[in-house]
């Protein structure tokens, strides 16, 4: 049987037969971290793996996601909407689920306000992926996340994202044995440098594909207009703000001085929106602006004022 580490993913074989029923600790030879195991008792069904949500807009993101998740045994839906997503998770609610920010359709707090609302959907830990549209911007966590149990940031997801979602699923931290030496693969036992290397390059290809991704999104892009690439940069920038700055946000929508308390972020946004968008054009559409209206109205309905 293989069993993988939640950490990094190395990939081990265990004996099913002579440790049916047990629950094991194992210590991972590549990265060191410990991870729980229950196998099966003889006859039994094979234990199901952990079921994620990814909810993401671009449809190779979240298939780079996927690859990650299920080279870690586990499985996988997909949406690309908010109202999507909701509708998959009633019908298959799964353990973890993995919301964009700037989702679209919903912005990721209106999502986890309507998962925590409805029947059966109410043991799902929800983990926000934010785009940090800064990097430099956001040196702290987010003091809050609209319910939601985690975050991570996209730049994170190679190392976070499998500790993130195996801490927070139930029992998915599937053992004390002697610690698993190697790493077999494909019918070839790795040598502990090899299996570093090969970690390593997996590492930089699932990079590539995020920051392939970003770039889709807002970067430089014949296929998509302009305009739909300024809406999406917007979309991300507020989005971004709304979750490391609750408070301040909610705090401005019902005093009705957000426009004052978040000066600082409204002004640095606006100086990376002209940055990536100075066609004039764009600029007197007023776009950004429209974004921060909309999510403020979103955000003025979620709070019933």
């Amino acid at each position: 049987m293989i069993v993988f580490c939640p950490a990094c993913a190395a990939r081990f074989r265990i004996d099913r037969e002579k440790l049916a029923g047990k629950r094991l600790t194992l210590r991972c030879a590549r990265c060191r971290a410990p991870f729980k195991v229950e196998l099966p008792r003889r006859g039994g069904a094979e234990l199901p793996g952990t079921q994620v949500m990814i909810a993401h807009t671009d449809h190779e993101l979240c298939g780079t996601i996927c690859g990650i998740l299920e080279r870690a045994g586990m499985q996988c839906l997909v949406g690309h909407d908010g109202e999507t997503v909701l509708k998959m998770m009633d019908a298959t609610p799964p353990q973890v689920a993995v919301v964009d920010v700037a989702l679209q359709g919903l912005y990721a707090f209106e999502v986890v306000d309507k998962v925590r609302r409805r029947p059966g959907l109410g043991g799902v830990k929800i983990i926000l992926l934010s785009s940090v549209y800064n990097k430099m911007a956001y040196k702290r966590s987010p003091t809050s996340l609209y319910g939601a149990d985690d975050y991570i940031e996209k730049h994170h997801i190679p190392d976070d994202l499998i500790p993130k979602v195996n801490r927070l699923a139930v029992g998915a931290a599937p053992v004390t044995a002697p610690a698993p030496q190697e790493e077999e693969q494909a019918g070839k036992i790795l040598s502990k440098q090899e299996a570093a290397d090969q970690s390593l390059d997996y590492i930089h290809l699932v990079n590539e594909k995020i920051q392939s991704a970003e770039d889709r999104q807002v970067g430089s892009d014949g296929e998509i207009p302009d305009s739909e690439r300024a809406r999406r940069l917007a979309r991300i920038i507020v989005s971004d703000i709304a979750l490391y700055y609750q408070e301040r946000v909610d705090e401005g929508i019902r005093g009705g001085n957000w426009a004052e308390l978040l000066s600082v972020e409204v002004q640095e946004a606006r100086k990376l929106f002209r940055e990536r968008f100075p066609d004039e054009r764009i600029q007197q559409a007023k776009i950004l602006e429209a974004a921060f209206i909309d999510l403020l109205e979103r955000r003025r309905g979620e709070l019933n004022l």
